[in-house]
């Protein structure tokens, strides 16, 4: 796979003639497929600058140190309507069988094509996205429900041209899963396979290899990271006390970030959780603390290449008892 990556990176593509942006899915005969939620429109979620930039920098944790990664551009106006494709739903525990076409949006410069899918998802759920094809080598993106964050990509993480992403969720809503190619100007058939784990009970938090369950499991606590070369994915929990906890990011041995949530409803005055945290790192890192006992939630950024700062909210959760 080496020299496909050099040549994804220094060889420029060029279009012959514009393109429309559409839907392009496969028909329901393949007999795995089941039924999912009908087509609609991501309004006001321009995916198509924001895949471009993803993929930049995947390319350029490939080659660092070497020649340097070539920037993809943002998407130019053809490529879709206001940068906004058309979503297709897909269930969780189905599989979405489609094909990449010439009618699809794709990203620039390096002229991949892609379709969109959204899925319903809970704060705290396990999900893990598989994209399979025969015709061509793959490529994934997982986007949040904002439309603005790639928290996850991949290729070839399911062995040969199949992506595979195994991701906990941090925010309940409806999530992107974008189907791509690795190479541009790939069309064909794909499948898109979605696995969801059970979705938590309601006013429960569920400790897993990604999530704190702190202050007596009332406070889920989930970290994700971005680095400067374009790696993403979720912090590795470690609880520590019943209110204090850690995550690691790259190594066991390498601690992040460490973060306590305290019960300060004795104090009269301004009865409240606080939310106290420290960080070990200058990558980008999303905290996302959620109150399970009613679904408030608190999420706490530090830019990249930035130190991180103190976290010291005494304001954080005004939901006592």
């Amino acid at each position: 796979m080496k020299s496909k990556r050099q040549n994804r990176l220094v060889t420029p593509v060029f279009l012959a003639a514009s393109v429309l942006c559409g839907a392009a899915l496969g028909g329901d005969s393949a007999a795995a497929q089941t039924s999912r939620p009908g087509p609609k429109t991501a309004s006001n979620v321009p995916l198509t600058p924001l895949l471009g930039a993803a993929k930049a920098r995947f390319l350029g944790s490939l080659s660092a140190g070497k020649e340097g990664a070539r920037p993809l551009r943002t998407a130019q106006p053809q490529d879709c309507v206001n940068g906004t494709p058309s979503v297709d739903g897909i269930a969780c525990n189905s599989t979405a069988n489609g094909q990449l076409a010439n009618t699809d949006c794709f990203i620039s410069d390096d002229t991949s094509y892609y379709d969109v899918y959204s899925f319903d998802g809970t704060s705290g759920q396990q999900v893990t996205l598989t994209m399979s094809s025969s015709a061509f080598d793959t490529f994934l993106f997982l986007i949040d429900p904002s439309g603005s964050t790639t928290v996850a990509t991949d290729h070839d993480g399911g062995g040969g041209t199949t992506s595979r992403i195994s991701f906990t969720l941090t925010q309940t809503g409806s999530w992107f899963i974008v189907a791509n190619s690795w190479l541009g100007n790939q069309f064909g058939a794909y499948s898109v396979a979605l696995q969801c784990g059970a979705a938590p009970p309601a006013g429960a938090c569920t400790a897993n290899s990604t999530t704190l369950c702190l202050n007596n499991g009332r406070f889920r606590v989930q970290a994700t990271y971005t680095t400067p070369a374009g790696a993403t994915g979720p912090g590795t929990a470690v609880t520590q006390t019943s209110d204090t906890g850690l995550f690691w990011f790259f190594s066991a041995n390498n601690i992040e970030v460490i973060i306590k949530v305290v019960n300060a409803c004795t104090f009269a005055a301004a009865p409240r959780y606080w939310v106290f945290a420290g960080g070990l790192t200058n990558v980008q890192v999303v905290l996302t603390v959620t109150d399970t006992s009613n679904g408030m939630t608190r999420t706490y950024t530090n830019p990249l290449n930035t130190a991180f700062a103190p976290i010291q909210d005494t304001d954080a959760f005004a939901t006592c008892p």
